[in-house]
């Protein structure tokens, strides 16, 4: 194309973009949302022409990253516009102008993508569905191999030769900005430095684009991030700029770094469309090649609304100070905004410091709003345009509508006569944010133009010096005799400036009498001696000087420590019970200011440590309370005989080197292989005594630290035939060691005479019998159990060992005769034996009751004083091969025949103390399984409607039965309960009916409420809140193995009056026990009758004379409703009110 047939192409578009422009703002308000984006994606496309004819460029040439993620239709993010950016550039562009083409690539994965996509897979060999792929990714990174990375997308590598730039990943694109709003961001940059040294930017130009007016962009500023890097830059004939010969700054060596430019958006600009063009960079290191310049931002449109008010008062604190103290938390900057229209979020706050300190005078600075602080302490100033920042854009600080006060505090630690003054130095120094149009907001000062909001000037005073005791100063008592022992801490804090500390005078104020003072005193600084070691004297300050050796800096916190050795002043010991407190005397112009040479008292007044008390080496003992009083059988092996804790006092701990046991000689003669045992660790401490004696010494050596316990156990056996009584072991006072420090000797004995005062009797240990209890658990409930199922669980029993452990070795289960041939084995569980032990059953003959399963070899522990349950579990045969349907099955343990049980001594017992067998189904309900063939479920899916209405063929109730998958199961009658409202009506007997599915069920309904006579006229429940439906069909129902067949009670519904209507059925289980099973007369009971069973049912157990006639008097395989699951059963619920 020449260069005239351009030029006349770009004036058209210009003209079509005014006309858009002329056309759209002539009729439309900004405030619809689809005008603004239909309008916004037409300048889109008209920009894009513009600057694909200009041969401008809005990215930094072709780029190429490395593809990491799946993407199809509806994907959006960074690595979909690196994607869009590759395919435009390897042969598969997206558009030829518009959202897509190249420099106008989006983040959004959309049609034109999916095609775009498919066009390169076609061309490259691979099966072209239109989603980018693990294929489709593998070529394209094999075609970017060694490529430079796109900047901007978070884990590409930088590479290249040179400053690269490009728009950032997260530019904004066609949004829509306000007249009046404060910083607006109009594009974002990203530099990015592949090289090994750091790059430093000095200048950036730029250029306005849109159809706008310099004046648009009122004042524009570079960030990074929250902070801003420049003052305000004007623009003149569209471009504007940003110079800082030192620079702007600095890209690090393969790093990279997101410049905003952001620019405040006069006002009565509704309607222009604004963005802006990157047109030279100029920086200490070349530009890479890939670079094309201009890069082009999008064109943003600024639109009319109504923004959130902010107004700084006129008056800013704190005013001129001209000698300031150094001090924590001074308020350095304070001024009150007023938020208007409605809550705002502050998302930044920045300050500079005017005045002359230091970067580090002024320390641990603390934004506050309303008291309450916001964002991170700030630890120190720092140099540039922002002294002190906050960026709180990840978490915002909400201000509502009213007065908001925010401050700054911080420590002044330095800065002696130098300056400091705080200044909000331009309105975009605070972004407030709308929380409904989601911009920030130009803040105005005083009702007026914002203009900067200052602190007065505020000069720091000379040297100031603290000192106080420190939180960590000894208040512990001082061993006895004990050298170098830190008598007290004190803290010591310079402020305005480092001051030099040349003494200290120190006082020892003793309860020693002529004894006064300390010996050996040193002063430690931070952990090092300072000045010479001097005797403390009680009456007189001792003076420790130091020249130059301690100067304090100005802000830190320095320790100064106190030791001396616990004897007085002449250097003799001190006596345990004396107190010792250490002060630091007030000074006189003992310190000086380094700067301004001022000179400080330090202290300033007297300050005085914690009162200590000396003290001597102590140990105690005591019975150890987490072991009481004892019965232990005769004969038990490692008995635990007693048990004390040993405890070393606060000043000092104690190595124990002796520790006595006395025993009277009856009790020494029933004991052998008497020991010390470690409680928390079960090591043996010292050497046993085979044959104790009446005073038994240990001889040990183990440390107990300072304020510290050690618990041990005294061991041994009791020999087997000791006299039945009680036994109790002492503690003797002699019992004790030497001090670890001091190495001074410590005993129990506190008084230094040899009486029994300070013994410790142990716990009373009583030589007893034990003995072995049994009872009844907790067995199972109840149940119909299937014939050929295997671990099934009949009993519970509970055993109790006291004052000894037991080891039942043999026992003797116990099956009823007329179960036992349904029962192949019997299985014995308990803790720790999860598997079990199994045995057969032994058949009973002739008279006898049982069958038993008898085990022997056992290892069923019961600690002693604890209770163990050992479980009884069959397996049952299949009824082919044995078992007998309708077989009560229960288990005893036998208290006599074939139980074995062994006490910690090895005595044995050969009968239950219960005297009596203990049977597993003891209590009501639990513990009897039934033998079936198979067994039926009944349930409901209460789908049937809620709503009662009348009329013929209603559903009152539906129910469904589901056979077991071990085999099929009969049904031939079933009693329903109806409870209703007493004149509403469900028909006669004859228009009652049972339904399955669309068929009927032939039979006989029959209820226990109308005369036989009366039958076919009346209502069945006629009158009645409460009536019982017998229902038996013609023909018994089946329900195949593993099948389910669903009910349904019809009738006709009359009686329905004003007021509430309601009427449920149910299937109740009246049958509270089990019977065997019987023909279907015996197990169904008299139809009519109310204690006829509510479910008679048949497992097909008697298969010989089933099939001929299941409900005939030869048929002996139904039983009742006894443990049908799930009985009771509601199987309708139906209401009206009106």
């Amino acid at each position: 194309m020449s260069k005239a047939l351009a030029t006349k192409n770009v004036a058209a578009i210009v003209v079509a973009v005014a006309l858009v422009f002329g056309f759209a703002f002539s009729f439309a308000t900004p405030a619809k949302a689809d005008t603004l984006s239909d309008l916004q994606a037409q300048i889109a496309s008209l920009m894009a022409q513009i600057a694909a004819l200009q041969g401008g460029s809005s990215t930094a040439g072709a780029s190429c990253a490395t593809f990491t993620q799946n993407l199809s239709v509806g994907k959006s993010g960074g690595e979909v516009m690196a994607v869009q950016k590759f395919l435009n550039t390897h042969g598969a562009q997206i558009a030829a102008t518009g959202a897509g083409s190249p420099g106008n690539e989006t983040s959004y994965f959309g049609a034109k993508t999916s095609a775009a996509v498919s066009k390169f897979q076609s061309a490259n060999g691979i099966s072209p569905v239109g989603i980018w792929g693990p294929m489709t990714r593998a070529k394209a990174n094999s075609m970017c191999a060694g490529t430079p990375g796109t900047p901007g997308i978070p884990g590409t590598p930088v590479t290249g030769n040179g400053l690269k730039v490009a728009l950032a990943a997260d530019n904004p694109t066609y949004g829509a900005l306000v007249q009046g709003q404060a910083i607006a961001e109009l594009a974002k940059f990203t530099f990015s430095n592949p090289t090994g040294a750091p790059i430093t930017v000095t200048n950036l130009a730029f250029k306005r684009i849109g159809v706008s007016s310099d004046s648009t962009l009122a004042n524009v500023y570079l960030f990074n991030g929250a902070t801003r890097l420049t003052d305000s830059a004007g623009v003149s004939n569209t471009a504007f700029n940003f110079n800082a010969p030192s620079g702007l700054f600095t890209v690090p060596a393969g790093g990279m770094i997101t410049i905003s430019v952001r620019s405040d958006i006069a006002g009565s600009t509704n309607g222009q469309q604004v963005g802006v063009q990157l047109t030279s960079v100029s920086a200490s290191g070349l530009l890479d090649s890939s670079v094309v310049l201009p890069i082009t931002g999008s064109a943003l449109l600024v639109s009319s609304a109504t923004l959130a008010t902010v107004d700084f008062a006129s008056g800013t604190t704190p005013g001129t100070n001209t000698n300031l103290t150094p001090a924590n938390d001074v308020v350095v900057w304070q001024n009150v905004a007023t938020i208007g229209t409605r809550a705002v979020n502050l998302t930044s706050f920045q300050l500079r410091n005017l005045g002359s300190i230091g970067l580090n005078d002024v320390r641990n600075l603390r934004l506050y709003v309303d008291g309450v602080q916001v964002g991170q302490a700030v630890p120190n100033l720092v140099a540039g345009e922002t002294s002190v920042a906050w960026d709180l854009t990840a978490t915002p600080k909400r201000l509502e509508s009213g007065g908001r006060t925010i401050k700054v505090v911080g420590d002044v630690v330095g800065g002696s006569s130098l300056t400091m003054q705080f200044s909000l130095r331009r309105a975009a120094d605070a972004r407030f944010i709308d929380t409904e149009l989601n911009q920030p907001i130009l803040a105005t000062a005083a009702g007026s133009a914002f203009s900067a909001r200052s602190s007065g000037v505020q000069t720091i005073g000379s040297a100031a010096v603290s000192v106080v005791k420190a939180n960590t100063s000894p208040s512990s008592n001082i061993t006895l005799g004990a050298s170098n022992q830190k008598f007290a801490s004190f803290e010591l804090r310079a402020s305005g400036e480092d001051v030099k500390i040349e003494s200290l005078n120190v006082n020892a104020d003793t309860s020693a009498g002529a004894q006064a003072g300390l010996d050996n005193g040193k002063v430690f600084v931070d952990g090092v001696q300072v000045g010479s070691t001097k005797d403390l004297t009680d009456g007189t300050d001792i003076e420790f000087t130091f020249g130059s050796s301690f100067i304090a800096k100005a802000g830190a916190v320095h320790i100064i420590d106190i030791y001396a050795d616990a004897k007085s002043s002449t250097g003799t010991a001190l006596t345990s019970g004396q107190t010792v407190a250490i002060t630091l005397d007030d000074g006189s112009s003992n310190a000086f200011g380094q700067v301004s040479l001022t000179s400080v008292s330090v202290p300033g007044s007297d300050v005085a440590g914690n009162t200590l008390t000396i003290s001597s080496a102590t140990l105690t003992a005591t019975k150890y309370s987490g072991y009481g009083n004892q019965t232990i059988i005769a004969g038990t092996s490692n008995a635990r005989l007693g048990s004390f804790t040993l405890s070393s006092g606060s000043t000092e701990g104690v190595n124990v080197n002796t520790i006595v046991v006395n025993l009277s000689a009856d009790e020494a003669a029933s004991i052998t292989d008497l020991r010390l045992v470690d409680s928390a660790t079960g090591a043996q401490i010292g050497t046993a005594k085979p044959s104790p004696s009446t005073d038994n010494t240990f001889s040990v050596n183990f440390d107990i630290p300072v304020s510290s316990t050690k618990t041990i156990d005294l061991v041994g056996n009791i020999k087997s035939g000791s006299n039945i009584g009680t036994w109790i072991a002492t503690l003797d006072e002699t019992t004790g060691g030497l001090g670890i420090m001091t190495s001074n000797s410590v005993t129990l004995d506190t008084n230094g005479t040899a009486d029994t005062g300070n013994d410790v009797n142990l716990q009373t240990i009583t030589v007893g019998t034990g003995s072995l209890t049994q009872s009844t658990g907790t067995s199972p409930d109840n149940a119909n159990v299937i014939a050929g199922s295997n671990d099934v669980k009949v009993g519970s029993f509970n055993f109790t060992a006291s004052n000894s452990g037991f080891t039942v070795q043999e026992l003797a289960v116990l099956i009823p005769a007329n179960a036992a041939t349904s029962v192949s084995s019997v299985t014995l569980k308990w803790p720790g034996n999860t598997a079990g032990v199994s045995q057969a059953l032994s058949l009973s003959s002739g008279t006898q009751v049982y069958s038993t399963a008898t085990f022997t070899g056992l290892t069923f522990a019961i600690p002693m004083n604890e209770t163990q349950t050992i479980d009884v579990y069959v397996n049952i045969p299949t009824v082919a091969n044995g078992a007998t349907s309708g077989t009560a099955i229960s288990a005893y343990l036998s208290w006599i025949t074939g139980f074995k049980a062994v006490d910690s001594a090895g005595t044995a017992s050969t009968t239950m103390a219960s005297y009596a067998n203990l049977n597993g189904a003891a209590t009501s309900g639990k513990g009897t399984m039934y033998v079936r063939k198979s067994k039926p479920v009944l349930s409901t899916d209460n789908s049937a409607a809620a709503t009662l209405n009348a009329g013929s063929n209603q559903v009152l109730g539906r129910f469904t039965v589901t056979a077991d998958a071990a085999g099929k199961i009969d049904w031939g009658s079933v009693v329903i309960t109806l409870n209703k409202t007493a004149a509403v009506t469900v028909g006669a007997t004859t228009t009652l009916a049972v339904w399955s599915g669309a068929n009927q069920i032939a039979g006989t309904m029959a209820t226990t409420t109308v005369v036989a006579t009366d039958l076919g006229t009346l209502d069945a429940c006629l009158n009645q809140t409460t009536c019982l439906v017998h229902f038996r069909p013609t023909t018994v129902e089946t329900v195949d193995a593993g099948t389910s067949k669903t009910y349904e009670l019809r009738g006709t519904v009359g009686g329905i009056a004003s007021g509430a209507n309601n009427i449920s059925a149910s299937i109740a289980n009246p049958q509270t026990t089990a019977s065997s099973t019987a023909v279907f007369g015996s197990a169904a009971g008299t139809q009519g009758v109310s204690t006829a069973a509510s479910f008679a049912w048949s497992d097909w157990s008697d298969l010989a004379d089933h099939s001929s006639s299941a409900t005939g008097a030869s048929t002996s395989d139904w039983t009742g409703d006894y443990l049908v699951r799930t009985l009771p059963l509601t199987i309708g619920n139906k209401s009206v009110n009106f």
